[in-house]
């Protein structure tokens, strides 16, 4: 078994109202693309599913729809913040298959096995996935389904972020972004290690496939999504030398990003999210 340091959870992101709320953009932003995998990966109804850093709760709720009312959720997450907002949507939107325990996934036992293992954006923050998905995988039953979906973000010299034409606003935040996150030891490629660290934790032969938002026009939410995640991390771009706010200027970033890409017509591609899902033995 990995040490307690091994397998601590490196989260670079605060949970302020603020993160959370820039949470809940991201789950309806990328919601689609997750739904598609726990659909891929097998979730059916009366399952019981474990989502580990479940954040805000969105991921939860993909799954809560899938399982139905006779099958349940569970979310777990650190943060006491985080935990109690899910809570609070839960209630709000009347989900009674879902619940949401506040304990750090690397040491945390559940109190009866689970059909599936579910994760966004999670493994990232580790600094041995493997490990952590390894010691999780013992929760599973026989048979049972384990789903994660990570980014693959390379860094400079190679391309961070895409679009075309190039619209040098989206270029420069999307790399201030990864950058930071890198520095802040998040690993921004663990979506094309996902299948490796799947073999590494016992789950050979994992599907994967890789995702992504082709976005454009006036409307998207892309340029929200870039804007959020910058304010997010601004503390921590200027904490670790990547930029000034003075440079960043995130109160105007998304519409600037929004004008330089409407009056050249470009595209702004999303960096991709790597699903990989496999069956336990």
């Amino acid at each position: 078994m990995a040490s307690t340091q091994t397998l601590s959870n490196q989260y670079a992101l605060t949970h302020t109202q603020q993160e959370l709320e820039r949470l809940v953009h991201q789950g309806r932003f990328l919601g689609e693309l997750t739904e598609y995998m726990l659909h891929r990966a097998g979730l059916a109804p009366g399952m019981r599913v474990l989502d580990v850093g479940c954040g805000a709760g969105d991921v939860s709720f993909l799954a809560s729809k899938l399982v139905g009312p006779e099958g349940a959720v569970i979310g777990v997450d650190r943060a006491p913040e985080a935990v109690a907002y899910a809570k609070q949507r839960a209630q709000q939107a009347g989900l009674e298959n879902v619940c949401f325990i506040a304990a750090d996934a690397t040491q945390w036992v559940p109190d009866a096995p689970v059909d599936a293992l579910i994760g966004r954006l999670v493994l990232m923050y580790f600094p041995d996935p493997a490990a952590v998905l390894r010691r999780l995988l013992a929760f599973v039953k026989p048979g049972g389904i384990v789903a994660f979906q990570e980014l693959d973000t390379p860094v400079a010299p190679l391309a961070e972020v895409m679009c075309d034409p190039i619209c040098e606003t989206y270029m420069a935040a999307g790399s201030r972004i990864t950058q930071t996150l890198t520095r802040l030891g998040a690993d921004t490629r663990t979506g094309v290690k996902l299948r490796r660290i799947f073999e590494q934790a016992g789950l050979p032969g994992a599907q994967t496939i890789a995702m992504a938002r082709y976005e454009s026009g006036t409307d998207s939410a892309i340029y929200a999504w870039i804007e959020q995640l910058t304010r997010t991390l601004l503390p921590l771009m200027q904490q670790t030398g990547i930029a000034t706010a003075e440079a960043v200027q995130v109160d105007t970033l998304a519409e600037r990003m929004r004008q330089e890409a409407v009056e050249k017509g470009c595209t702004l591609v999303t960096p991709s999210l790597v699903a990989a899902w496999a069956r336990k033995d």
